[in-house]
Protein backbone atom coordinates (compact mmCIF):
# COMPACT_ATOMS: atom_id res chain seq x y z
CA UNK A 1 0.00 0.00 0.00
CA UNK A 2 3.00 2.32 -0.12
CA UNK A 3 2.51 3.05 -3.88
CA UNK A 4 1.14 6.73 -4.85
CA UNK A 5 -2.36 5.76 -6.86
CA UNK A 6 -2.04 6.88 -10.17
CA UNK A 7 -4.94 9.96 -9.80
CA UNK A 8 -5.35 12.52 -6.81
CA UNK A 9 -8.31 14.81 -7.05
CA UNK A 10 -8.29 15.44 -10.77
CA UNK A 11 -9.97 13.82 -13.22
CA UNK A 12 -7.80 11.01 -15.00
CA UNK A 13 -7.64 8.27 -17.97
CA UNK A 14 -5.93 5.09 -17.11
CA UNK A 15 -5.00 2.73 -18.84
CA UNK A 16 -6.74 -1.03 -18.19
CA UNK A 17 -3.69 -2.07 -16.80
CA UNK A 18 -2.94 0.04 -14.25
CA UNK A 19 -6.44 -0.01 -13.22
CA UNK A 20 -6.39 -3.19 -11.98
CA UNK A 21 -3.14 -2.91 -10.19
CA UNK A 22 -4.57 -0.31 -8.27
CA UNK A 23 -7.55 -2.48 -7.86
CA UNK A 24 -5.35 -5.22 -6.43
CA UNK A 25 -3.19 -3.14 -4.25
CA UNK A 26 -6.21 -1.68 -2.26
CA UNK A 27 -5.83 1.95 -3.24
CA UNK A 28 -9.65 1.42 -4.38
CA UNK A 29 -12.10 -0.11 -2.38
CA UNK A 30 -15.26 -1.49 -2.90
CA UNK A 31 -18.03 0.22 0.18
CA UNK A 32 -20.42 -2.50 1.86
CA UNK A 33 -23.29 -0.31 0.49
CA UNK A 34 -22.78 -1.19 -3.38
CA UNK A 35 -25.72 -3.38 -4.51
CA UNK A 36 -24.06 -7.19 -5.37
CA UNK A 37 -22.48 -7.94 -8.34
CA UNK A 38 -25.12 -9.05 -10.36
CA UNK A 39 -24.56 -8.95 -14.60
CA UNK A 40 -25.53 -11.68 -16.84
CA UNK A 41 -22.31 -13.15 -18.88
CA UNK A 42 -23.75 -11.71 -21.88
CA UNK A 43 -23.26 -8.43 -20.69
CA UNK A 44 -20.18 -8.53 -19.51
CA UNK A 45 -19.07 -10.27 -22.78
CA UNK A 46 -20.58 -7.24 -24.43
CA UNK A 47 -18.51 -4.67 -21.83
CA UNK A 48 -15.07 -6.63 -23.41
CA UNK A 49 -16.30 -5.87 -27.13
CA UNK A 50 -16.58 -2.61 -26.49
CA UNK A 51 -12.98 -2.53 -24.95
CA UNK A 52 -11.70 -4.21 -28.05
CA UNK A 53 -13.98 -1.87 -30.61
CA UNK A 54 -11.96 1.47 -29.00
CA UNK A 55 -15.54 1.80 -28.00
CA UNK A 56 -15.84 4.13 -24.28
CA UNK A 57 -17.68 1.91 -21.53
CA UNK A 58 -17.72 4.91 -19.03
CA UNK A 59 -16.33 6.85 -16.56
CA UNK A 60 -15.74 5.23 -12.55
CA UNK A 61 -16.34 7.78 -10.18
CA UNK A 62 -14.57 7.38 -6.93
CA UNK A 63 -14.79 9.32 -3.36
CA UNK A 64 -10.96 10.14 -2.12
CA UNK A 65 -10.68 10.64 1.87
CA UNK A 66 -8.49 10.19 4.60
CA UNK A 67 -10.66 11.08 7.54
CA UNK A 68 -13.18 8.27 7.26
CA UNK A 69 -13.30 4.36 6.74
CA UNK A 70 -15.91 2.22 5.43
CA UNK A 71 -16.54 -0.95 5.48
CA UNK A 72 -15.76 -2.22 2.27
CA UNK A 73 -15.54 -6.16 0.96
CA UNK A 74 -12.11 -7.99 1.63
CA UNK A 75 -12.82 -9.73 -2.10
CA UNK A 76 -13.12 -8.45 -5.52
CA UNK A 77 -14.57 -11.52 -7.65
CA UNK A 78 -12.79 -13.55 -5.24
CA UNK A 79 -9.44 -11.78 -4.85
CA UNK A 80 -8.86 -10.57 -1.53
CA UNK A 81 -7.66 -7.27 -1.79
CA UNK A 82 -5.56 -5.54 1.00
CA UNK A 83 -7.08 -3.57 3.83
CA UNK A 84 -5.60 0.40 3.39
CA UNK A 85 -3.61 2.03 6.07
CA UNK A 86 -4.31 4.17 9.03
CA UNK A 87 -4.24 7.67 7.52
CA UNK A 88 -3.88 6.83 4.15
CA UNK A 89 -6.19 8.11 1.57
CA UNK A 90 -8.28 5.96 0.16
CA UNK A 91 -10.77 5.83 -3.00
CA UNK A 92 -13.96 4.34 -2.44
CA UNK A 93 -15.64 3.17 -5.34
CA UNK A 94 -19.08 5.32 -5.95
CA UNK A 95 -20.26 4.48 -9.53
CA UNK A 96 -18.89 1.65 -11.72
CA UNK A 97 -19.05 -1.32 -9.52
CA UNK A 98 -20.25 -3.86 -11.99
CA UNK A 99 -17.79 -2.48 -15.03
CA UNK A 100 -14.62 -2.69 -12.25
CA UNK A 101 -15.88 -6.03 -10.99
CA UNK A 102 -16.42 -7.54 -14.62
CA UNK A 103 -12.50 -6.03 -15.82
CA UNK A 104 -10.48 -7.43 -12.61
CA UNK A 105 -12.49 -11.08 -12.25
CA UNK A 106 -11.91 -10.74 -16.44
CA UNK A 107 -8.10 -10.46 -16.12
CA UNK A 108 -7.00 -11.79 -13.51
CA UNK A 109 -4.33 -14.35 -13.71
CA UNK A 110 -5.02 -17.87 -12.85
CA UNK A 111 -4.57 -18.94 -9.42
CA UNK A 112 -5.45 -15.06 -8.61
CA UNK A 113 -8.68 -15.95 -6.38
CA UNK A 114 -7.71 -16.00 -2.76
CA UNK A 115 -6.75 -19.72 -0.58
CA UNK A 116 -7.48 -17.72 2.56
CA UNK A 117 -10.80 -17.22 3.83
CA UNK A 118 -12.27 -14.39 2.74
CA UNK A 119 -15.88 -12.23 3.68
CA UNK A 120 -17.73 -12.44 0.75
CA UNK A 121 -21.74 -12.25 0.35
CA UNK A 122 -23.40 -14.97 -0.52
CA UNK A 123 -25.33 -13.70 -3.29
CA UNK A 124 -21.98 -12.43 -4.87
CA UNK A 125 -20.39 -15.22 -6.65
CA UNK A 126 -17.25 -15.11 -8.68
CA UNK A 127 -18.37 -14.46 -12.12
CA UNK A 128 -17.34 -17.65 -14.77
CA UNK A 129 -13.98 -17.17 -16.55
CA UNK A 130 -14.29 -15.47 -20.18
CA UNK A 131 -11.54 -16.07 -23.06
CA UNK A 132 -10.59 -15.01 -26.08
CA UNK A 133 -11.57 -17.10 -28.80
CA UNK A 134 -9.39 -16.84 -32.04
CA UNK A 135 -11.54 -18.89 -33.84
CA UNK A 136 -14.64 -17.32 -33.55
CA UNK A 137 -13.10 -13.78 -33.23
CA UNK A 138 -14.92 -13.28 -29.94
CA UNK A 139 -14.79 -13.13 -26.19
CA UNK A 140 -16.43 -16.31 -24.70
CA UNK A 141 -17.61 -17.76 -21.20
CA UNK A 142 -15.82 -20.90 -20.51
CA UNK A 143 -13.20 -22.91 -22.15
CA UNK A 144 -14.87 -26.86 -21.56
CA UNK A 145 -12.49 -28.44 -23.79
CA UNK A 146 -9.65 -26.74 -23.15
CA UNK A 147 -9.18 -25.14 -26.90
CA UNK A 148 -5.17 -24.21 -27.03
CA UNK A 149 -6.96 -21.32 -29.42
CA UNK A 150 -9.13 -19.94 -26.19
CA UNK A 151 -7.05 -17.50 -24.31
CA UNK A 152 -7.55 -16.44 -21.21
CA UNK A 153 -7.53 -12.66 -20.81
CA UNK A 154 -4.87 -12.07 -18.77
CA UNK A 155 -2.10 -12.74 -21.75
CA UNK A 156 -3.69 -10.36 -23.55
CA UNK A 157 -2.22 -7.67 -20.62
CA UNK A 158 0.97 -9.19 -21.13
CA UNK A 159 2.75 -9.54 -24.89
CA UNK A 160 5.60 -11.81 -23.89
CA UNK A 161 3.35 -14.26 -22.76
CA UNK A 162 1.46 -13.97 -26.04
CA UNK A 163 4.17 -14.58 -27.53
CA UNK A 164 5.47 -17.16 -25.79
CA UNK A 165 1.79 -19.02 -26.19
CA UNK A 166 2.33 -19.57 -30.08
CA UNK A 167 6.29 -20.24 -29.91
CA UNK A 168 4.72 -23.40 -27.61
CA UNK A 169 2.19 -24.15 -30.25
CA UNK A 170 4.77 -23.99 -32.98
CA UNK A 171 7.10 -26.21 -31.40
CA UNK A 172 4.49 -28.93 -30.66
CA UNK A 173 4.07 -29.40 -35.00
CA UNK A 174 0.04 -30.41 -34.57
CA UNK A 175 -0.93 -27.17 -36.48
CA UNK A 176 0.34 -25.11 -39.58
CA UNK A 177 2.27 -22.65 -39.58
CA UNK A 178 -0.10 -20.07 -41.61
CA UNK A 179 -2.81 -21.17 -39.02
CA UNK A 180 -0.33 -20.02 -36.12
CA UNK A 181 0.33 -16.95 -37.93
CA UNK A 182 -2.92 -16.13 -38.88
CA UNK A 183 -4.47 -16.64 -34.88
CA UNK A 184 -1.70 -14.92 -33.73
CA UNK A 185 -2.30 -11.92 -36.05
CA UNK A 186 -5.86 -11.36 -33.94
CA UNK A 187 -4.16 -12.04 -31.08
CA UNK A 188 -1.92 -8.98 -31.38
CA UNK A 189 -4.68 -7.16 -32.55
CA UNK A 190 -6.53 -7.82 -29.65
CA UNK A 191 -3.37 -7.45 -27.08
CA UNK A 192 -2.79 -3.94 -28.78
CA UNK A 193 -6.36 -3.05 -27.41
CA UNK A 194 -6.63 -3.95 -24.15
CA UNK A 195 -2.83 -2.50 -23.84
CA UNK A 196 -4.12 0.95 -24.61
CA UNK A 197 -7.38 0.51 -23.28
CA UNK A 198 -7.80 4.06 -21.33
CA UNK A 199 -11.03 4.33 -18.74
CA UNK A 200 -11.44 7.85 -17.08
CA UNK A 201 -11.98 7.98 -13.18
CA UNK A 202 -13.30 11.16 -11.89
CA UNK A 203 -12.18 11.53 -8.12
CA UNK A 204 -14.41 13.32 -5.55
CA UNK A 205 -12.15 14.61 -3.40
CA UNK A 206 -13.87 15.39 0.14
CA UNK A 207 -13.82 14.44 3.33
CA UNK A 208 -17.31 15.37 3.54
CA UNK A 209 -19.19 12.61 4.41
CA UNK A 210 -22.64 13.98 3.59
CA UNK A 211 -21.48 15.48 0.54
CA UNK A 212 -20.04 11.66 -0.44
CA UNK A 213 -23.62 9.77 0.69
CA UNK A 214 -25.72 12.83 -1.91
CA UNK A 215 -23.61 11.97 -4.60
CA UNK A 216 -24.09 8.21 -3.99
CA UNK A 217 -27.55 8.70 -4.30
CA UNK A 218 -27.41 11.03 -6.76
CA UNK A 219 -25.70 8.56 -8.85
CA UNK A 220 -27.50 5.05 -8.14
CA UNK A 221 -30.35 6.51 -7.46
CA UNK A 222 -30.61 5.91 -11.26
CA UNK A 223 -29.57 2.19 -11.41
CA UNK A 224 -28.83 1.34 -14.74
CA UNK A 225 -28.86 4.59 -17.75
CA UNK A 226 -32.14 6.17 -18.12
CA UNK A 227 -34.06 4.40 -21.47
CA UNK A 228 -37.16 5.63 -23.15
CA UNK A 229 -39.48 3.49 -20.50
CA UNK A 230 -37.85 4.82 -17.33
CA UNK A 231 -38.57 8.11 -18.32
CA UNK A 232 -42.21 7.49 -19.68
CA UNK A 233 -42.75 5.53 -16.71
CA UNK A 234 -41.21 8.42 -14.39
CA UNK A 235 -43.55 10.93 -16.15
CA UNK A 236 -47.30 8.62 -16.57
CA UNK A 237 -46.63 7.88 -12.30
CA UNK A 238 -49.80 8.95 -10.04
CA UNK A 239 -51.71 7.07 -7.53
CA UNK A 240 -53.81 5.44 -9.97
CA UNK A 241 -51.28 4.59 -12.58
CA UNK A 242 -47.95 2.46 -12.59
CA UNK A 243 -46.89 1.68 -16.27
CA UNK A 244 -44.44 -0.65 -14.36
CA UNK A 245 -46.03 -2.58 -12.02
CA UNK A 246 -49.05 -2.86 -14.62
CA UNK A 247 -46.11 -4.34 -16.94
CA UNK A 248 -45.26 -6.58 -14.42
CA UNK A 249 -48.51 -7.47 -13.09
CA UNK A 250 -49.43 -8.42 -16.75
CA UNK A 251 -46.66 -10.92 -17.18
CA UNK A 252 -46.95 -12.63 -14.23
CA UNK A 253 -50.39 -13.71 -15.44
CA UNK A 254 -48.85 -15.15 -18.60
CA UNK A 255 -47.82 -19.26 -19.53
CA UNK A 256 -45.52 -18.57 -22.10
CA UNK A 257 -44.07 -21.04 -24.18
CA UNK A 258 -41.36 -23.47 -23.09
CA UNK A 259 -38.06 -21.69 -22.74
CA UNK A 260 -39.29 -18.24 -23.51
CA UNK A 261 -39.08 -15.71 -20.88
CA UNK A 262 -40.98 -12.04 -20.73
CA UNK A 263 -40.11 -9.04 -23.11
CA UNK A 264 -38.22 -5.84 -21.89
CA UNK A 265 -39.85 -3.16 -20.71
CA UNK A 266 -38.89 -1.56 -23.73
CA UNK A 267 -39.69 -4.11 -26.38
CA UNK A 268 -43.25 -4.07 -24.55
CA UNK A 269 -43.74 -0.22 -23.76
CA UNK A 270 -42.89 -0.54 -28.27
CA UNK A 271 -45.84 -2.42 -28.57
CA UNK A 272 -48.17 0.20 -26.94
CA UNK A 273 -46.88 2.51 -28.94
CA UNK A 274 -47.49 0.82 -31.65
CA UNK A 275 -50.89 0.44 -30.37
CA UNK A 276 -51.09 4.22 -29.47
CA UNK A 277 -50.56 4.97 -33.27
CA UNK A 278 -47.61 6.04 -32.52
CA UNK A 279 -43.89 5.54 -34.10
CA UNK A 280 -42.07 2.53 -32.79
CA UNK A 281 -38.55 2.92 -33.11
CA UNK A 282 -38.78 6.92 -32.29
CA UNK A 283 -41.22 8.95 -30.48
CA UNK A 284 -41.75 12.55 -29.13
CA UNK A 285 -41.49 11.63 -25.29
CA UNK A 286 -44.01 14.58 -24.90
CA UNK A 287 -46.88 13.04 -27.22
CA UNK A 288 -46.01 9.73 -25.95
CA UNK A 289 -46.88 10.31 -22.49
CA UNK A 290 -49.94 12.72 -23.16
CA UNK A 291 -51.46 9.63 -25.34
CA UNK A 292 -50.87 7.22 -22.74
CA UNK A 293 -52.41 9.89 -20.21
CA UNK A 294 -55.18 9.72 -22.80
CA UNK A 295 -56.10 6.19 -23.10
CA UNK A 296 -54.56 4.41 -20.19
CA UNK A 297 -56.71 1.49 -20.24
CA UNK A 298 -54.43 0.11 -23.58
CA UNK A 299 -51.53 0.09 -21.07
CA UNK A 300 -52.71 -3.66 -20.19
CA UNK A 301 -52.68 -4.80 -23.75
CA UNK A 302 -49.11 -5.35 -24.71
CA UNK A 303 -48.10 -7.87 -22.75
CA UNK A 304 -51.03 -10.54 -23.53
CA UNK A 305 -50.66 -9.48 -27.46
CA UNK A 306 -46.29 -10.05 -27.27
CA UNK A 307 -47.60 -12.91 -25.35
CA UNK A 308 -49.53 -14.45 -28.20
CA UNK A 309 -47.12 -13.69 -30.66
CA UNK A 310 -44.22 -16.03 -28.40
CA UNK A 311 -46.96 -18.67 -28.97
CA UNK A 312 -47.30 -18.01 -32.78
CA UNK A 313 -43.58 -17.88 -32.91
CA UNK A 314 -42.99 -21.11 -31.01
CA UNK A 315 -45.54 -22.98 -32.62
CA UNK A 316 -44.54 -22.32 -36.37
CA UNK A 317 -41.44 -20.15 -36.72
CA UNK A 318 -38.56 -20.90 -34.46
CA UNK A 319 -37.95 -23.96 -31.94
CA UNK A 320 -36.06 -21.48 -29.23
CA UNK A 321 -36.42 -18.10 -28.36
CA UNK A 322 -32.50 -17.98 -29.21
CA UNK A 323 -33.49 -17.61 -32.95
CA UNK A 324 -35.25 -14.86 -33.00
CA UNK A 325 -34.19 -13.33 -36.44
CA UNK A 326 -34.93 -9.84 -34.97
CA UNK A 327 -36.97 -8.63 -31.78
CA UNK A 328 -38.46 -6.19 -34.16
CA UNK A 329 -40.45 -8.96 -36.21
CA UNK A 330 -42.02 -10.13 -32.81
CA UNK A 331 -42.90 -6.37 -31.90
CA UNK A 332 -44.52 -5.84 -34.80
CA UNK A 333 -46.13 -9.00 -34.95
CA UNK A 334 -48.18 -8.03 -31.86
CA UNK A 335 -48.83 -4.59 -32.71
CA UNK A 336 -50.58 -6.32 -36.08
CA UNK A 337 -52.79 -9.19 -33.60
CA UNK A 338 -54.45 -6.00 -32.38
CA UNK A 339 -56.03 -5.47 -35.75
CA UNK A 340 -57.37 -9.02 -35.79
CA UNK A 341 -60.98 -9.26 -35.54
CA UNK A 342 -61.35 -11.50 -32.44
CA UNK A 343 -63.16 -14.68 -34.65
CA UNK A 344 -60.49 -14.32 -37.06
CA UNK A 345 -57.23 -16.32 -36.71
CA UNK A 346 -54.50 -14.96 -38.14
CA UNK A 347 -52.43 -16.90 -41.01
CA UNK A 348 -49.47 -18.56 -40.09
CA UNK A 349 -48.25 -19.46 -43.57
CA UNK A 350 -47.71 -16.30 -44.52
CA UNK A 351 -47.07 -14.84 -41.39
CA UNK A 352 -44.00 -17.81 -41.68
CA UNK A 353 -42.73 -16.24 -45.61
CA UNK A 354 -42.91 -12.52 -43.92
CA UNK A 355 -40.46 -13.80 -41.48
CA UNK A 356 -38.48 -15.67 -43.20
CA UNK A 357 -38.06 -13.31 -46.08
CA UNK A 358 -37.03 -10.46 -44.16
CA UNK A 359 -34.74 -12.10 -42.27
CA UNK A 360 -33.23 -12.83 -45.66
CA UNK A 361 -33.53 -9.68 -46.51
CA UNK A 362 -32.18 -7.94 -43.58
CA UNK A 363 -35.18 -5.85 -43.88
CA UNK A 364 -34.36 -4.90 -39.77
CA UNK A 365 -30.76 -4.63 -40.09
CA UNK A 366 -31.41 -1.10 -38.72
CA UNK A 367 -34.48 0.29 -37.65
CA UNK A 368 -34.98 3.20 -39.64
CA UNK A 369 -38.28 4.53 -38.67
CA UNK A 370 -40.04 4.69 -42.07
CA UNK A 371 -38.75 1.35 -43.01
CA UNK A 372 -40.53 0.03 -40.10
CA UNK A 373 -43.62 1.72 -40.41
CA UNK A 374 -43.94 0.61 -43.87
CA UNK A 375 -42.86 -3.28 -42.58
CA UNK A 376 -45.81 -2.67 -39.85
CA UNK A 377 -48.60 -1.79 -42.69
CA UNK A 378 -47.75 -4.63 -44.84
CA UNK A 379 -47.75 -6.80 -42.10
CA UNK A 380 -51.30 -5.93 -40.99
CA UNK A 381 -52.63 -6.36 -43.86
CA UNK A 382 -51.34 -9.54 -44.83
CA UNK A 383 -52.42 -10.92 -41.13
CA UNK A 384 -55.75 -9.76 -42.36
CA UNK A 385 -55.89 -11.68 -45.57
CA UNK A 386 -55.14 -8.31 -47.41
CA UNK A 387 -51.97 -9.16 -49.85
CA UNK A 388 -50.42 -6.46 -50.75
CA UNK A 389 -47.06 -5.64 -52.68
CA UNK A 390 -43.99 -5.39 -50.89
CA UNK A 391 -43.07 -1.74 -50.42
CA UNK A 392 -40.67 -0.54 -52.93
CA UNK A 393 -38.53 1.42 -50.39
CA UNK A 394 -37.78 -1.91 -48.63
CA UNK A 395 -34.90 -3.75 -49.85
CA UNK A 396 -36.01 -7.11 -51.67
CA UNK A 397 -34.28 -9.99 -53.76
CA UNK A 398 -35.45 -13.11 -55.78
CA UNK A 399 -32.32 -15.00 -54.88
CA UNK A 400 -30.78 -16.11 -51.92
CA UNK A 401 -27.00 -15.16 -51.47
CA UNK A 402 -24.63 -17.81 -49.70
CA UNK A 403 -25.20 -17.85 -45.92
CA UNK A 404 -22.61 -16.05 -43.97
CA UNK A 405 -20.89 -17.26 -41.01
CA UNK A 406 -22.56 -19.28 -38.61
CA UNK A 407 -22.84 -16.57 -36.04
CA UNK A 408 -25.64 -15.86 -33.52
CA UNK A 409 -25.25 -12.67 -33.92
CA UNK A 410 -26.23 -12.70 -37.27
CA UNK A 411 -29.70 -12.83 -38.00
CA UNK A 412 -29.85 -14.73 -40.42
CA UNK A 413 -27.76 -17.20 -39.07
CA UNK A 414 -29.81 -17.36 -36.25
CA UNK A 415 -32.88 -19.03 -38.02
CA UNK A 416 -31.07 -21.13 -40.48
CA UNK A 417 -29.02 -22.14 -36.98
CA UNK A 418 -32.56 -22.76 -35.61
CA UNK A 419 -33.40 -25.12 -38.41
CA UNK A 420 -30.27 -26.81 -38.52
CA UNK A 421 -30.53 -27.66 -34.47
CA UNK A 422 -34.39 -29.10 -35.32
CA UNK A 423 -32.90 -31.50 -38.05
CA UNK A 424 -30.06 -32.86 -35.75
CA UNK A 425 -32.16 -33.06 -32.86
CA UNK A 426 -30.12 -30.14 -31.23
CA UNK A 427 -32.34 -28.09 -29.93
CA UNK A 428 -32.33 -28.04 -26.33
CA UNK A 429 -28.13 -27.89 -27.00
CA UNK A 430 -28.90 -24.85 -28.79
CA UNK A 431 -31.07 -23.56 -26.25
CA UNK A 432 -28.64 -24.03 -23.20
CA UNK A 433 -25.46 -22.98 -24.66
CA UNK A 434 -26.10 -20.71 -27.62
CA UNK A 435 -22.99 -19.84 -29.03
CA UNK A 436 -21.08 -22.63 -27.70
CA UNK A 437 -23.57 -24.88 -28.94
CA UNK A 438 -22.13 -24.59 -32.39
CA UNK A 439 -18.52 -25.47 -32.96
CA UNK A 440 -15.76 -26.04 -35.70
CA UNK A 441 -14.47 -29.41 -36.31
CA UNK A 442 -11.26 -28.85 -38.41
CA UNK A 443 -8.79 -27.19 -36.20
CA UNK A 444 -7.27 -24.12 -38.20
CA UNK A 445 -9.73 -23.99 -40.49
CA UNK A 446 -11.32 -20.84 -38.58
CA UNK A 447 -15.10 -20.43 -38.73
CA UNK A 448 -16.36 -20.86 -41.75
CA UNK A 449 -19.66 -22.25 -42.64
CA UNK A 450 -18.47 -25.96 -43.70
CA UNK A 451 -16.44 -26.32 -40.45
CA UNK A 452 -19.71 -25.17 -37.91
CA UNK A 453 -21.69 -28.02 -36.28
CA UNK A 454 -24.41 -27.60 -33.47
CA UNK A 455 -22.30 -30.04 -31.15
CA UNK A 456 -21.46 -31.00 -27.70
CA UNK A 457 -18.06 -29.38 -27.47
CA UNK A 458 -17.08 -31.98 -25.18
CA UNK A 459 -17.95 -35.48 -27.26
CA UNK A 460 -16.17 -34.14 -30.44
CA UNK A 461 -14.63 -37.18 -31.05
CA UNK A 462 -18.00 -38.96 -31.28
CA UNK A 463 -18.65 -37.09 -34.16
CA UNK A 464 -15.25 -37.98 -35.96
CA UNK A 465 -16.50 -41.45 -35.19
CA UNK A 466 -19.91 -41.11 -36.65
CA UNK A 467 -18.53 -39.03 -39.89
CA UNK A 468 -15.92 -42.62 -40.05
CA UNK A 469 -18.70 -44.97 -39.71
CA UNK A 470 -21.14 -43.55 -42.21
CA UNK A 471 -24.21 -42.71 -40.20
CA UNK A 472 -26.25 -42.12 -42.69
CA UNK A 473 -29.24 -40.29 -39.80
CA UNK A 474 -26.49 -38.38 -38.51
CA UNK A 475 -24.63 -37.25 -41.75
CA UNK A 476 -27.75 -35.88 -43.63
CA UNK A 477 -29.03 -34.55 -40.65
CA UNK A 478 -25.64 -32.32 -40.27
CA UNK A 479 -25.34 -31.88 -43.95
CA UNK A 480 -22.90 -34.37 -45.18
CA UNK A 481 -22.85 -37.06 -47.77
CA UNK A 482 -20.75 -39.63 -49.47
CA UNK A 483 -18.72 -36.91 -50.79
CA UNK A 484 -17.85 -35.56 -47.99
CA UNK A 485 -17.22 -38.65 -46.01
CA UNK A 486 -14.80 -39.78 -48.72
CA UNK A 487 -12.91 -36.44 -48.16
CA UNK A 488 -12.80 -36.91 -44.25
CA UNK A 489 -11.57 -40.58 -44.61
CA UNK A 490 -8.81 -39.24 -46.99
CA UNK A 491 -8.55 -36.35 -44.71
CA UNK A 492 -9.02 -33.94 -47.61
CA UNK A 493 -10.59 -30.80 -45.38
CA UNK A 494 -11.06 -28.40 -48.38
CA UNK A 495 -12.66 -30.85 -50.33
CA UNK A 496 -14.64 -31.88 -47.15
CA UNK A 497 -15.54 -28.18 -46.08
CA UNK A 498 -16.53 -27.32 -49.60
CA UNK A 499 -18.96 -29.75 -50.42
CA UNK A 500 -20.70 -29.48 -47.21
CA UNK A 501 -21.10 -25.81 -47.00
CA UNK A 502 -22.85 -26.40 -50.67
CA UNK A 503 -24.87 -28.91 -49.14
CA UNK A 504 -25.78 -26.02 -46.61
CA UNK A 505 -26.48 -24.16 -49.03
CA UNK A 506 -28.50 -26.16 -51.37
CA UNK A 507 -30.38 -26.74 -48.57
CA UNK A 508 -30.95 -22.76 -47.48
CA UNK A 509 -31.77 -22.10 -51.14
CA UNK A 510 -34.56 -24.51 -51.44
CA UNK A 511 -36.23 -23.11 -48.24
CA UNK A 512 -36.11 -19.73 -50.00
CA UNK A 513 -37.70 -20.88 -53.10
CA UNK A 514 -40.61 -22.60 -51.26
CA UNK A 515 -41.11 -18.76 -49.39
CA UNK A 516 -42.38 -17.73 -52.77
CA UNK A 517 -40.57 -14.58 -52.99
CA UNK A 518 -41.74 -13.38 -56.36
CA UNK A 519 -45.52 -13.50 -55.30
CA UNK A 520 -44.98 -12.29 -52.37
CA UNK A 521 -43.04 -8.98 -53.44
CA UNK A 522 -46.11 -8.98 -56.33
CA UNK A 523 -48.48 -9.05 -53.68
CA UNK A 524 -50.14 -12.32 -55.24
CA UNK A 525 -51.96 -15.49 -52.91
Amino acid sequence: MSETPSYVSQPQVIDLPKLLADVASGHIQVPRFQRPFVWEDERRVELLRSLRAGIPIGSLLVWRTSQSRLPSFDAIAGVKIPRPEKGQTISYLLDGHQRLTTLFAAFQTPGAASQDEVETRPEDETPASIFFDLEQDDFVVGNPTNAWYCLPLHLFLDAVAIRQHFRLRERAGDVVDTEIDRLQQIAEGVLYAMQWCRIPVIPLSTDDVELATRTFHRVNSQGVPMTEFHMVAALTWDDGFDLRGIFERQWDKQELPAGWEPATEQQTLNVLKGLLGMDVVRSTGDLLVRRIREKPELATEPVELLARAMHLAAANLVHTPIAVPYQMQLTLTAIALHGLPANQAPDTEWLRRWWGLTTVWGSFASAATHRVQAALKHLRAGLSGRREPWPDLLFHSLSCAPLPTLNLRNARARYFVDGYAAGCGGIDLLHERGPRAIISLIAGQGAQVGNRFIWPAERVDDLDKAIRQGDENLLRSHFMDDVCVKAWLHQDHDTFLRRREQLMNEYESSWFLRLGAEDFVEGNT
